[in-house]
C-alpha cells in the first residue's frame, strides 16, 4: 500500500515463496529477470546474524548474488563501522547505503510500541498503512521475535524397587511406584503415586473385601488400574501435583489394557487435595458401597479429554500474573468437575498443556538430534518443526528450523459443514506449503489431538506431498486408535506422548472460552478490528456437541464454560487497567489474549469495539438462562 502511487516499484507475487537459503529458489529468482541485473536488499543485521551468510553454510548462492546492504548505524553487532569486514562474504557487486537520520529513528520496534500507547505513527509510516494496521488491530501487544519454548524441568520415573527414601513404600509384589521429579528443585520426589496393573479374576487377592471385589467385577472384564496411595510435597513449586500424577499414571495404564480404574489408599490418610483431584478425574464412590468404604472407581473405556491450556493462551505479562494463574486454576477446577456430570461414573482426563508442550518439544530435539538449549552460534538440527494446529503456533523448538502451517478450521454460518483453510491475513495453504518446501528439510509434524476427524492432517498431507515435501513423522500429544488407523491409511509415520484407544470426545480449554478461543465462522467482513467471527459449541450460541448427555447437563456445562470466560477476563480488565492506566476493550483484546475471537452473532448485529467482552458475557449468559425460564400456561 505504501508503494502503490510509485512508478516501477511492485510487491513480488506471494505466490513465488523464496528462501534465501535455497539456492533453487534463488536461481529461480534470477531467472525470472532475464538480462537484468539482480540485487538483494538486506539490513547489515541479516547479514551479521542469518545461518546462509556464515562461510561454514553450505550455500555460495547467496553470498555470490548482488546485494544491497542498509547500515544498521550504532549496532556493535551489524554496523560495518565497527566490523569492518562484516560484509566482505558477500562475493556479488555490492552497495552498501546509510539511512537518513530522520529515518534511522524509525524502526518496527517502535512502530508497535506507539501502537501500544495509541500515539500517532503517521510521521514513521505511509497513513494508508496506518488506517490498515488498526482497522485490523495489528501490533498489539506483540513481541518482535517468536518466543523460543525449553524442554520442560518437569519429569516422571517408574520405579518397583523398594527404597526407604522414597516417599512412598513399595508394599507388595506387583506395586509400581511413579515419582514426580523437577529439575528445578534437586533430585527429591516432589509427588509420587503408588498403583498396580490386577487381571479382574486377581482382585480378591489384593482387595480381599468380596463386595468390593465383585462391584468391580460386574463393570469390566479387562485389567483394572489400581491406585492405593498418592503422595505429594507440599513445599514444591509445582501446581497441582496430584493432577499430574493421576493423569501420567492413567495414561501409563493404556499400554497395560486397563479400561477401569479405582482408588483405595491402603496406608495413608489422604489430604483433601487427593480427593479433589481424584473427584476431578471422574472417580466415583460406587452407589453400592458400604459408607465407609474408601474406594472410588470410574469407567477407561472411553474417557473425556480436556487439554488445560489456557496459560499458553494469554500473552505476557498476564500468563504469568499472579492473580490471573489464581482465577485460571480456580476455573478449571470448577470446569473439571462439571465435565464429570456430562457422562457420570467416566473417567475425565485433564492434561497440563504446559507439560505437554514441553514434552513436545523434548521429543523434537531427540528426534532432531539437537541440544536442549539454545546454541550460539546457531546448530540447526536437519529436520525442521512445522506446527500445523493450535499447538506451539508462533513459537520456536531450540536449534531447530520452525515454521508454523497456519491453518484454521472455518464453519459454514449455518453449520452445516467446515474446511480447513489458512488462518485470516495468512496467505493460502498451498502458498504456505510452498515456503516449508523451500527450506529443503525433512518436516516434523506437530499437532495437538488426532481423534476421529483427523480434518487438519487429512486437507495438508496431500499438499505436503504434492509439493514434494519430505513428511519424517507426525508428532502428536494425544493419539487414539482411530487416529492412527488414519495416519496408516495415509502411509505417514507418527509418534506421540500420549496414546489413549479411545475417547469420548475432547475439549480444548481456551476453545470452550467465548472471545478467548473457539472456531471460525466464514464471514466477509470483522464486526470488531482484529476478532475473527466465530463459534463456541455452547448454549446460547450453538447445540454443543455432547450425544447422549441430558439437557441439564449440556445447560450446566454451557453455563459453566461462560461464566468461566466471564471471571477470567474480568481479572485480565483489571489487571490490564493497573497496568496500562486504560481499558481493555474489545478493540484491544488482542493485547492480552494470543488471537482472539468474536462471537458471530449473524450479518445484522454490531459490537461496541470500546467495551470489554466480560459484559458482553454477562449479557450472553441472560439469553442462556432466558432458556430455562418455563412460562406459565
Amino acid at each position: 500500500m505504501s508503494i502503490a502511487g510509485q512508478y516501477h516499484v511492485n510487491l513480488f507475487p506471494y505466490e513465488i515463496p523464496i528462501n534465501p537459503g535455497n539456492p533453487e529458489d534463488l536461481e529461480r529468482l534470477e531467472a525470472m529477470f532475464p538480462g537484468r541485473e539482480v540485487y538483494l536488499v538486506v539490513g547489515s543485521d541479516v547479514v551479521a546474524h542469518a545461518s546462509f551468510y556464515k562461510k561454514s553454510a553450505h550455500n555460495d548462492k547467496v553470498r555470490s548474488m548482488n546485494h544491497i546492504v542498509i547500515r544498521r548505524v550504532g549496532d556493535r553487532e551489524a554496523d560495518s563501522g565497527y566490523n569492518p569486514g562484516m560484509l566482505d562474504c558477500i562475493t556479488g557487486r555490492l552497495i552498501e547505503l546509510e539511512l537518513p537520520a530522520e529515518l534511522e529513528e524509525i524502526s518496527s520496534s517502535r512502530i508497535r510500541e506507539n501502537i501500544d500507547q495509541s500515539r500517532d505513527i503517521s510521521d514513521l509510516i505511509d497513513p494508508v498503512v496506518q488506517e490498515y494496521i488498526y482497522n485490523n488491530g495489528l501490533y498489539l501487544h506483540e513481541p518482535e521475535f517468536k518466543p523460543v519454548i525449553q524442554a520442560g524441568a518437569v519429569t516422571f520415573k517408574e520405579t518397583e524397587e523398594s527404597d526407604p527414601s522414597l516417599p512412598l513404600p513399595i508394599q507388595k509384589p506387583g506395586d509400581r511406584l511413579l515419582l514426580l521429579m523437577n529439575d528445578t528443585e534437586g533430585d527429591r520426589p516432589t509427588g509420587a503415586i503408588r498403583i498396580r496393573y490386577i487381571a479382574p479374576e486377581d482382585l480378591y487377592t489384593v482387595i480381599r473385601d468380596v463386595q468390593l471385589c465383585d462391584i468391580v467385577q460386574r463393570r469390566t472384564h479387562g485389567k483394572v488400574l489400581m491406585i492405593t496411595g498418592l503422595y505429594t510435597d507440599s513445599r514444591s513449586s509445582v501446581y497441582d501435583t496430584e493432577q499430574l500424577l493421576l493423569t501420567e499414571a492413567v495414561m501409563r495404564s493404556f499400554a497395560e489394557h486397563c479400561d477401569y480404574a479405582i482408588f483405595m489408599p491402603e496406608d495413608c490418610d489422604c489430604p483433601d487435595s487427593v480427593y479433589s483431584a481424584i473427584r476431578r478425574q471422574g472417580f466415583r464412590k460406587p452407589e453400592e458401597a458400604s459408607g465407609d468404604a474408601d474406594l472410588y472407581v470410574a469407567d477407561m473405556h472411553a474417557p473425556l479429554i480436556l487439554l488445560a491450556n489456557m496459560e499458553a493462551t494469554l500473552k505476557e505479562p498476564f500468563s504469568s500474573n499472579d492473580r490471573v494463574l489464581r482465577v485460571i486454576r480456580k476455573t478449571q477446577q470448577k470446569l473439571q468437575l462439571c465435565m464429570t456430570d456430562l457422562y457420570p461414573g467416566n473417567l475425565v482426563i485433564s492434561v497440563s498443556g504446559s507439560v505437554l508442550y514441553h514434552r513436545l518439544v523434548e521429543r523434537i530435539i531427540t528426534l532432531n538430534d539437537v541440544p536442549r538449549q539454545v546454541q550460539v552460534p546457531r546448530q540447526l538440527g536437519e529436520m525442521m518443526c512445522v506446527p500445523f494446529g493450535k499447538i506451539l503456533r508462533g513459537s520456536v523448538v531450540p536449534n531447530t528450523v520452525t515454521k508454523t502451517l497456519h491453518t484454521d478450521r472455518v464453519y459454514e454460518p449455518d453449520l452445516s459443514a467446515c474446511s480447513v483453510e489458512a488462518y485470516p491475513n495468512y496467505t493460502p495453504l498451498e502458498t504456505q506449503v510452498r515456503a516449508i518446501k523451500s527450506f529443503r528439510r525433512p518436516a516434523i509434524l506437530v499437532d495437538d489431538v488426532l481423534n476421529r476427524s483427523g480434518v487438519r492432517i487429512t486437507a495438508i498431507a496431500p499438499l505436503l506431498r504434492k509439493e514434494g515435501v519430505n513428511i519424517r513423522t507426525i508428532l502428536l500429544g494425544i493419539i487414539t486408535g482411530y487416529g492412527k488407523n488414519v495416519l496408516a491409511s495415509m502411509g505417514l509415520e507418527a509418534d506421540w506422548v500420549y496414546y489413549v484407544p479411545n475417547i469420548r470426545n475432547w475439549f480444548m480449554e481456551s476453545s470452550l472460552y467465548p472471545f478467548i478461543g473457539g472456531d471460525q465462522v466464514r464471514r466477509r467482513t470483522m464486526k470488531v478490528a482484529g476478532l475473527v467471527p466465530s463459534v463456541n459449541f455452547l448454549q446460547p450460541y450453538a447445540q454443543p456437541l455432547l450425544p447422549d448427555t441430558s439437557e441439564e447437563a449440556q445447560f450446566a456445562f454451557s453455563e459453566c464454560c461462560i461464566q468461566n470466560a466471564r471471571d477470567v477476563l474480568a481479572v485480565l480488565e483489571e489487571e490490564y487497567r493497573k497496568l496500562f492506566s486504560r481499558n481493555l476493550t474489545l478493540s484491544r483484546l488482542s493485547e492480552a489474549v494470543n488471537m482472539p475471537l468474536c462471537p458471530d452473532r449473524g450479518t445484522s448485529l454490531d459490537y461496541n469495539p470500546n467495551l470489554p467482552a466480560s459484559v458482553y458475557l454477562e449479557n450472553d449468559l441472560e439469553m442462556l438462562y432466558r432458556s430455562r425460564v418455563k412460562r406459565r400456561p
